[in-house]
């Protein structure tokens, strides 16, 4: 809802040349104009957008409501929905300066398979500004703040209730070449707080002191993807398309390959904690990050997960296991050589999208062996590790699997540890509390016989299980074998 005013006024603005920095009723009629002409021909004479000349800018109205007077009120309701208001100012340098200023406060219901959800959305006030080159077909920059952010929504399962105190987004595009773009943006959000009660009256509260994110997409080319759009926007009401439809949209996919060269997305949760009854989990920090070289054959495709110093609630881990809570985690696995593509121009080739499955089965596990050059899916282990008080460990290698063979798989992996004489003394010492402990140091002691020392005086084993599970610890063979 909050997307949709700016979406629509950068996208009619840069379907027309700049216009004259004077401003006229003959220039909104124009603009106007240009931004109903790629609407379906009911919208565009419902009265969904609007544009009078005002005295410094030419004043856009996006009237949302009117996308709702079809909708069964039996299924779907919405209160306190009003339009949006948007400034638009041609500048002298051919840009345009678009700015909003508005607030939200909607509630509503819909009828869905578990029951009624009611919602509420509510902003105490937000404020859009930006700039859009026309050349581009999209915002040069763009600044975003809101304050006052408050979401609920109630099922019959459970409620959530979400808060944040504010927050700010700072997003930028640069031309790298002819269609193609730079995106970068940043989000900053503060002070967010969810409560979530199920039906027996249990709560959980989830906290954050701040959240940030980071996002970075290279070499996009924009402007088949605004075709994709533009096209569902036109065809969004029909059941069923026509094959000379089907072709337009399937040759639209193709024509967006490999859509980016990079992305790079990153966010960093600080003091998060988790208020359960049995008592409150937390950490210092919490990271996330997700890449991707595009929609490639050869493709990549990683993902991270991170936190430091987490702690429990007191009686949760016995004293015993204290001094083994991690001080930090790092896991990071990427999925590499993937023929995204082949099995996306597969897909595209046989997919009916007039039927409830697109492929068939026969068609889907086809597609499958294609995305999977020869059937093997690797992950590398990029950067995993665990570090606590009496232990420091890392790893690295691959995995490979084969997904129409789930007992064909191999493994080559190298561990490394530092102070691993720690390691096994800490085990020794609780062995009388935890007696699993005992076994645990005995089977290190007998791994350490195996280690070899890395340059920087850890110690390493490399690790490989074949197909046929035979396991080699740095090149010997693991004892006890048949």
């Amino acid at each position: 809802m909050r997307l949709a005013p700016a979406l629509l006024t950068s996208v009619a603005i840069l379907t027309q040349p700049a216009m004259a920095a004077e401003i006229t009723h003959a220039g909104a009629q124009q603009l106007e104009q240009k931004f109903t002409s790629y609407l379906p021909e009911s919208l565009a004479k419902s009265g969904l957008i609007k544009v009078r000349p005002g005295t410094t800018d030419y004043e856009l109205t996006f009237d949302p409501t009117v996308l709702l007077k079809d909708v069964d009120p039996k299924t779907f309701t919405i209160s306190g929905l009003k339009p949006f208001l948007s400034l638009i100012r041609p500048m002298d340098d051919g840009l345009w300066h678009f700015s909003q200023t508005a607030d939200l406060d909607i509630k509503g219901q819909f009828a869905a398979p578990n029951g009624q959800t009611d919602f509420t959305y509510k902003i105490d006030e937000m404020h859009s500004e930006g700039t859009v080159d026309p050349d581009l077909y999209y915002f040069k920059s763009a600044e975003m703040t809101a304050n006052g952010i408050f979401v609920t929504s109630k099922t019959p399962q459970q409620s959530v209730e979400a808060r944040f105190g504010s927050m700010k987004s700072i997003m930028d595009s640069k031309r790298v070449a002819d269609g193609v773009i730079n995106v970068r943006s940043n989000a900053a959000m503060e002070s967010f707080t969810e409560t979530i009660v199920d039906p027996s009256n249990m709560r959980i509260n989830i906290s954050a002191d701040s959240l940030a994110a980071d996002v970075a997409l290279n070499g996009l080319a924009y402007r088949p993807l605004q075709d994709i759009a533009f096209f569902i926007l036109d065809k969004v009401k029909k059941k069923t398309l026509l094959p000379e439809e089907q072709a337009r949209l399937k040759q639209l996919f193709r024509s967006n390959l490999p859509m980016f060269e990079a992305l790079l997305e990153s966010i960093e949760v600080t003091n998060p904690k988790i208020a359960t009854p049995t008592g409150t989990f937390s950490a210092d920090t919490l990271r996330y990050t997700i890449s991707s070289n595009g929609l490639k054959d050869g493709a990549s495709v990683s993902a991270g997960i991170a936190f430091d110093n987490p702690t429990a609630p007191a009686g949760v881990i016995p004293p015993a296991f204290l001094a083994a809570m991690p001080q930090t985690v790092n896991m990071s696995f990427s999925f590499e050589n993937l023929n995204l593509a082949s099995g996306i121009g597969y897909f595209l080739d046989h997919a009916d999208f007039n039927a409830d499955k697109p492929l068939t089965d026969q068609q889907s596990t086809e597609a499958g062996r294609i995305f999977l050059p020869g059937g093997a899916l690797t992950m590398k282990y990029d950067d995993v590790s665990a570090r606590s008080a009496v232990y420091d460990f890392s790893l690295s290698g691959t995995t490979t699997v084969y997904p129409e063979q789930p007992n064909r798989q191999n493994t080559d992996v190298t561990l490394y540890a530092k102070d691993f004489d720690k390691t096994i003394a800490y085990l020794q010492e609780n062995a009388a509390t935890v007696p699993q402990f005992g076994q645990a140091a005995f089977m290190l002691l007998m791994i350490k016989g195996f280690a070899k020392q890395a340059p920087d005086g850890r110690q390493m084993w490399n690790i490989v299980v074949d197909e046929n599970k035979k396991v080699k610890i740095n090149g010997q063979d693991l004892p006890f074998q048949q």
